[in-house]
């Protein structure tokens, strides 16, 4: 066990170390639109965290995710635009109102879980679009919305230039998406922590225990919520400009798919979540390049296609890996 232990360990070690190289390397090897874009991909793994807090550690399915990103995009973007708050102001605003949001969609789980509530969920999915084109004084209707202000370097940041802001961006957004993975460790790991896994578990244990049902799962919903209305927040920060288009029930799917393959009930799990669905269409992309390969290039290219990945991945890994990417490191303890 303790030999289990250690290698679990220094892969955990190994994989952290991996990672914040890259992390330290992206700025200094790509353009801004690159940039950009890993900036766009590092932001995603809160909408997954966000599922994972729901699903993997509330035991609640949700499968309208994207309903609280986009809430959080519009709600950031009339707050900075419209209201002329500070983007750091703005930003928890804009997160904030998604968690009251799905405190409010937390509240049918009260008499309703499983697959009817992911069948809720779904279906708010489905209804956000054509909802959000009815208020166009906050989300600009059918074309969407720009977005006045911009998230630029300050005037103390070293550089000028298109560059020297999208780097500020870029390490604004790490810096967020970190504070976010660590305050969530804590919560998973708190009090509260054991009271979501509880009502996971065995929900009328959890009550005969002393766990407030309704409490416990509102708030679940709503850090759940928060987490993905944050990562619509750093979105607008990267691009000044929503639509509705972006948040589609599709998208919704695709977040609880990363959720799944990167592993649920793990905090890394949805690092790995995100890393996978990146890896794959980019390997996708690749392949799609070569000619000559027949049957097997055709097959790659669909990997650029991100309803292609959502599907043909999930049925692969729940195959290989039923607890998903994190669980692999966990393999080998588990038949101590």
């Amino acid at each position: 066990m303790v030999v289990a232990e250690r290698r679990v360990s220094r892969l955990s070690a190994f994989g952290i170390a991996a990672l914040c190289v890259a992390l330290v390397v992206i700025p200094f090897v790509t353009s801004t639109t690159g940039l950009r874009q890993a900036s766009q991909i590092i932001v995603s793994v809160l909408a997954v965290l966000g599922v994972n807090v729901a699903t993997g550690y509330g035991g609640m399915i949700s499968l309208g995710h994207g309903v609280f990103v986009g809430v959080g995009a519009f709600a950031t973007g009339y707050y900075v635009s419209d209201l002329s708050l500070p983007w750091l102001v703005a930003i928890l605003l804009g997160a904030a109102t998604a968690g009251v949001s799905g405190a409010l969609v937390g509240l049918p789980a009260l008499r309703i879980k499983g697959i009817h509530l992911a069948l809720v969920t779904l279906g708010l999915a489905i209804v956000f679009r054509p909802l959000s084109k009815r208020f166009p004084s906050i989300t600009g209707g059918v074309s969407g919305r720009s977005i006045d202000a911009r998230f630029d370097a300050p005037g103390w940041w070293p550089g000028d230039g298109r560059m020297a802001s999208s780097v500020y961006r870029y390490l604004f957004c790490v810096l967020i998406v970190l504070v976010a993975l660590w305050a969530t460790w804590n919560v998973v790991n708190s009090r509260f922590g054991r009271s979501m896994r509880a009502l996971r578990d065995n929900d009328t244990a959890a009550a005969v225990y002393g766990v407030d049902l309704v409490a416990a799962r509102v708030t679940t919903f709503a850090i759940s919520a928060g987490l993905a209305g944050l990562c619509g927040a750093l979105q607008v920060v990267l691009v000044p400009f929503v639509s509705q288009d972006k948040f589609t029930a599709q998208e919704s799917l695709v977040i609880y798919a990363s959720a799944v393959v990167g592993g649920l009930g793990t905090i890394w799990g949805s690092v790995l979540g995100v890393l996978a669905r990146t890896v794959v269409g980019k390997v996708g992309a690749v392949a799609a390049g070569f000619d000559g390969l027949g049957p097997v290039g055709e097959f790659f290219s669909l990997l650029d296609e991100p309803a292609f990945v959502f599907g043909f991945g999930l049925i692969l890994l729940t195959f290989l890996f039923p607890r998903g990417l994190a669980g692999i490191r966990r393999k080998g303890g588990s038949s101590q």
